[in-house]
């Protein structure tokens, strides 16, 4: 019963402690998560605004090939049944929009069709098994094996550690949440009451009175040398062991009453552990950051990495590669319709291949007049 107390005791102000120094972190947290949304959501770059404009144009050009597919497999099914001269008119008419919308078409679809051959078939089989998944274990060992070291190594973490005032803010967090718990009253009630079962748990155990008897035995021992004082200890110890061992269990039977002594003291050095632990901070800082960094260390993360990879099914891997990136997915399918669309205009329309070059030159000495330097 008297360890259920005990027991009782330690989690409710483990709890506590907990409870107060996520308080006091969670403010620090809050505003720093706030500072990286804020800087993260500066002006966007142009070339997103320029992509999230040509990203409009995805479902046109994807129902733009199908129309087109559509419309071929139908000029050459009706060719046989239409007159010649209905036919030539159909053909002078629909060719220059051929000319123009089939590369466009082609250049989108093979695009939507190289990304999509990356990730499907799931399965393997006789004809195509979609790249990532067919190299499914090396990029399993690959990405794991990158993150841990690029990512979350001893030294990485050390470094961050002190790079941004972790420990400083940690080391000041832990004071203040323990000297909340060492001066509420009623962690110091509850502390009598647990140092007032413990003393009286010892005084009343059987065993402790053993081991002092035990001891006793041994200073008598000591004490019994061949000197005279120790022939006469040796001679009267009848006398006076007795009496030596009624005054020890006296002093046993009176340990709970001293609890309030113990108490005291004990608080009164509790309480001087968080101003300890600010004013060694230089010395505890380092100790702690080596601790963390050495119990990193002691957890393969990239066997948990690489563990965790392996139990995702191919839909979970393919979402957990794809998802941040959907967009720039999106803009490889766009960007190859328009760059199609345009080398079918400068096809159907040479004069505007000089256009399209100039263009082209200007862009790139403004790149070059833009370009952040290193």
């Amino acid at each position: 019963m008297a360890d259920s107390t005990e027991k009782s005791f330690v989690y409710k102000w483990l709890g506590k402690l907990k409870s107060d120094l996520g308080d006091r972190l969670l403010p620090e947290r809050a505003g720093q998560n706030l500072g990286d949304q804020g800087a993260g959501q500066g002006k966007r770059p142009l070339s997103i605004r320029i992509a999230m404009v040509l990203n409009l144009l995805n479902y046109p050009l994807y129902w733009s090939g199908i129309v087109l597919c559509s419309w071929l497999l139908f000029e050459y099914l009706s060719a046989p049944f239409l007159p010649p001269t209905v036919r030539a008119q159909v053909q002078s008419c629909s060719q220059p929009l051929v000319a123009v919308c089939g590369p466009a078409a082609v250049g989108y679809w093979t695009n939507w069709l190289a990304i999509k051959m990356l990730f499907h078939p799931q399965r393997k089989n006789a004809v195509w098994w979609g790249l990532i998944h067919a190299r499914r274990e090396e990029l399993i060992l690959n990405l794991a094996a990158g993150i841990q070291s690029a990512m979350v190594s001893p030294e990485i973490i050390r470094n961050y550690l002190y790079e941004h005032g972790v420990l400083n803010k940690l080391t000041t967090a832990v004071a203040g949440a323990l000297d909340g718990v060492f001066r509420d009253p009623q962690f110091q009630q509850e502390l009598k009451e647990v140092v007032a079962e413990l003393l009286a748990r010892i005084g009343n155990d059987p065993r402790t009175e053993a081991r002092l008897d035990q001891y006793l035995e041994q200073l008598i021992k000591e004490w019994s040398t061949e000197s005279f004082s120790g022939k006469v200890l040796a001679w009267t110890k009848e006398l006076w062991v007795k009496s030596l061992r009624k005054q020890v269990s006296g002093l046993l039977a009176q340990l709970p009453a001293s609890s309030d002594y113990f108490t005291a003291r004990l608080v009164a050095y509790l309480e001087t552990i968080p101003v300890k632990l600010v004013a060694g901070e230089k010395v505890v800082e380092p100790l702690v950051a080596d601790l963390i960094a050495e119990g990193v260390r002691g957890i393969d993360l990239e066997k948990v990495i690489r563990a965790q990879l392996q139990k995702m099914d191919p839909s979970a891997l393919e979402h957990l590669l794809t998802a941040n990136i959907s967009a720039e997915l999106v803009f490889i399918q766009t960007s190859g319709g328009i760059f199609g669309f345009l080398v079918g205009l400068a096809i159907l329309y040479p004069f505007l291949r000089p256009v399209f070059l100039l263009a082209g030159l200007v862009l790139w000495v403004v790149y070059l007049r833009t370009v952040e330097k290193k």
